[in-house]
């Protein structure tokens, strides 16, 4: 099938929202070969933590910024959430109170969009800080990561047990690792999480240079929905389509009982996308913000930042002024590669792309032209 365009599939469990990609801290008390490390890879163990005053100045500036945007979502969708990460964002010495101010700050919204909060952890967290962290959060995203020490592989399981003893939503992000060593660690995970209940993905590497052998990618292959055995045969690697990180179901084409999980197309230069309406990525750090924490695309045609933090009042002033004057751009992709930021609907032409996000958008606030 020649794709076209990509959309959410139409489903009671697939409402989209609103995600808010924190980067709260760049320090990680993991160290995997796989995660790039300094200022622009997934950890920098090198930098301290952000001071707490920056952070909460943050929290305020999100949360004005998504309120502009949901002022012209449909009211179904006035959902977002908050992921707060890094690094390891729990690994930040004033965490509790970070977390505490998420909910405190989110009060004059309450009756306007719904929030979720939610962090992206490996949960290598000291048992006492883990148990003041449980309440303050609305959902966890527990990454597993086969490149840790006995003692702290141990740590893992135990506190995804305490999460799914709480009654808190939790989701496993297995990172599959190619090591054959290895592999098995990420395998016996599969096993640990099926056994108990807990909702799994099988996250491959996004990296070429760390192949899959041929029986793994089979194995990974079967998780995918990829709906007939032609498809299955026909997808030979990683880099010629990917999976939603969420696990969020796609459809093609405009066709809306079209529910897919997999997309056999990677790249979508020149192609009209909507990631500005379902993204915010805020690198802490740097101070930079971001459209998404991957395709980081502009409103004109350049992989740039929107603005820094300190001059965060600039931001939401474009902002508005964009919505008010009906004025609103679309982003046209630039790049050869699409991660995270592949499911928000992208259209090849102008006229699927107006149908497509007119589900999901007050429209008469873009500007076409």
């Amino acid at each position: 099938m020649e794709i076209k365009s990509i959309g959410f599939a139409l489903a009671p469990d697939n409402v989209p929202a609103f995600l808010l990609d924190w980067e709260l801290t760049k320090r990680c008390n993991l160290d995997c070969s796989y995660c790039p490390t300094g200022r622009e890879g997934g950890h920098d163990n090198t930098t301290q933590h952000p001071p707490i005053d920056e952070c909460l100045k943050t929290i305020s500036f999100m949360y004005e910024y998504v309120d502009l945007y949901m002022q012209h979502k449909k009211p179904s969708q006035r959902k977002v959430i908050l992921n707060v990460y890094g690094g390891e964002s729990l690994f930040h010495p004033d965490i509790v109170q970070i977390l505490e101010e998420c909910r405190n700050r989110y009060r004059p919204y309450a009756e306007k969009w719904e929030l979720t909060i939610t962090t992206t952890t490996n949960a290598v967290i000291n048992k006492n800080i883990w148990k003041k962290i449980i309440p303050l959060i609305d959902e966890f995203t527990v990454s597993y990561h086969a490149e840790n020490l006995p003692k702290q592989e141990k740590l893992f399981f135990e506190n995804l047990l305490e999460i799914k003893k709480s009654n808190k939503r939790v989701k496993c992000v297995i990172m599959m690792h190619n090591d054959p060593g290895l592999w098995p660690k990420s395998i016996a995970t599969v096993d640990f999480c099926e056994s108990n209940s807990i909702r799994y993905i099988r996250k491959p590497f996004d990296n070429p240079k760390l192949p899959y052998t041929t029986e793994q990618f089979d194995y990974l292959k079967n998780s995918w929905d990829l709906k007939n055995t032609v498809a299955k045969e026909a997808t030979v690697s990683i880099c010629e389509g990917r999976a939603c990180c969420g696990g969020r179901k796609l459809s093609l084409n405009n066709d809306l009982k079209s529910s897919i999980t997999f997309v056999s197309k990677q790249g979508f230069r020149g192609w009209y996308c909507s990631v500005n309406w379902f993204f915010l990525f805020v690198q802490q750090l740097t101070g930079n913000v971001y459209t998404n924490k991957d395709c980081r695309m502009s409103f004109d045609g350049k992989v740039a930042p929107l603005g820094n933090m300190d001059h965060s009042e600039i931001i939401l002033a474009n902002l508005r002024n964009q919505l008010t004057k009906n004025s609103m751009p679309i982003i046209q992709c630039a790049k050869n590669e699409c991660l995270c930021g592949y499911c928000a609907p992208k259209a090849e032409r102008i006229e699927d792309f107006k149908e497509l996000i007119g589900r999901n958008v007050v429209t008469d606030v873009i500007r076409y032209e």
